[in-house]
């Protein structure tokens, strides 16, 4: 399946809920997600979305598309919290459940660089991202997870 196929169900404008961890050991913060997703230049999706951080605005946008491989993806990435001021590029595939498995790393300001593993997954009455944080030498852990469903605008 293409990246269009797999996110048109998701077309169209989602409220939700964020939650955001800094290290394993923290408690999730929650805020109020929303986000717009549209398909832009016929092949490519874009998810651009809001949420806060202790009640400062943030907001990111996903541009995704495929590869030469049928089953593969790749996105552009920015958030203002999470990978600002630059964009990020993360490869990945498309799962045969529709599971869209990004990964992508950034340098730390000492060591070796860090990374986010990044899934989308659509889902019949919402759906989800959940990112994972991947500190060199430890087990990634889950820093955010947004679920969205179609309970209002935002």
């Amino acid at each position: 399946m293409t990246i269009v196929e797999v996110l048109t169900p998701l077309l169209g404008s989602w409220q939700g809920v964020n939650k955001l961890r800094l290290l394993p050991t923290d408690e999730y913060q929650e805020s109020t997600a929303c986000a717009t997703v549209s398909v832009t230049a016929q092949h490519l999706v874009t998810i651009a979305y809001t949420w806060a951080d202790g009640g400062k605005p943030q907001d990111g946008l996903f541009l995704l598309g495929g590869t030469s491989d049928p089953n593969g993806a790749t996105a552009v990435w920015v958030d203002s919290f999470h990978s600002a001021p630059a964009w990020m590029t993360l490869p990945g595939d498309i799962g045969g459940d529709g599971l869209i498995r990004l990964v992508g790393s950034y340098g730390a300001p000492t060591g070796p660089d860090w990374g986010w593993q990044v899934h989308i997954a659509p889902g019949t009455d919402g759906w989800s991202i959940t990112m994972h944080n991947v500190v060199p030498g430890e087990a990634p852990y889950q820093a955010v997870e947004t679920t969205f469903d179609r309970r209002g605008d935002c």
